[in-house]
C-alpha cells in the first residue's frame, strides 16, 4: 500500500503525499464547522455541568459564539492552508514538515480530548463526531506517510510538539480576545 518515497512520489493508501497535505486544512474545516454550529447551544444546555468545575472559566472567557467562532476557524484554516502549501512543497525534513506535524498531532490530540469528554460526560460533545470519523483516520493516515517515507526526525519530535502547544495557545488566545 505504500509506494516508494521521492519528491513527489509516495502513497499511502492510494493518496499522494501532497493530497494527503492538503486534506489537512479540509479536515480541520468540517471538524471545526461541527464545533462551530454546536458548541453555544450545548453549552447553554449543559451548563450545570459546567458549572463549579475549572471549565466554567475557559468556557465563559471562550464564549462560543457563532460569529467569533467562525472567525477563528477561518483563520486558523488559511494558516493551515498556508501549513499545507509549504509542506506539499518540502521534500526534505525541516521547519515546514515540522510545522505540518505539529498540526497533526494537534488533530491527534484533539481526537482523545473529544473522546475523553464524550465518555466523562456520558453525552455527546461537540466535535466528537468528527474526531473520531475525520481527524483519526486522517491523523492515522498521515503518521504512516511521514514514518514510511523517513519524514519523521528527532528533530521533527522535539520541535512539532512545542510548535503544536503554541498553536493551540494563539486559537485559544484569538478565541478568548474576541
Amino acid at each position: 500500500m505504500i509506494a516508494p518515497q521521492g519528491c513527489h512520489g509516495g502513497q499511502v493508501s492510494g493518496m499522494t503525499r501532497r493530497t494527503l497535505f492538503w486534506l489537512g486544512p479540509l479536515v480541520f474545516l468540517v471538524h471545526d464547522l461541527e464545533e462551530v454550529f454546536l458548541a453555544r447551544a450545548w453549552v447553554e444546555q449543559n451548563l450545570l455541568l459546567i458549572a463549579g468545575t475549572p471549565f466554567e472559566p475557559v468556557v465563559e472567557a471562550m464564549g462560543y459564539e457563532p460569529g467569533k467562532f467562525g472567525l477563528v476557524v477561518a483563520l486558523a484554516t488559511v494558516v493551515y492552508g498556508v501549513i499545507a502549501w509549504s509542506a506539499a512543497r518540502a521534500c526534505q525534513p525541516g521547519l515546514s514538515l515540522n510545522l505540518y506535524v505539529a498540526t497533526v498531532l494537534t488533530l491527534f490530540v484533539n481526537v482523545i480530548t473529544h473522546v475523553g469528554q464524550a465518555l466523562l460526560l456520558r453525552m455527546y460533545t461537540p466535535g466528537v463526531i468528527t474526531a473520531v470519523l475525520v481527524f483519526l483516520p486522517y491523523t492515522v493516515a498521515a503518521f504512516r506517510m511521514l514514518r514510511a517515507q523517513r519524514l519523521l526526525t528527532a528533530t521533527t519530535w522535539k520541535t512539532s510538539p512545542l510548535m503544536g502547544i503554541g498553536m493551540l495557545a494563539a486559537l485559544f488566545g484569538l478565541m478568548i480576545a474576541l
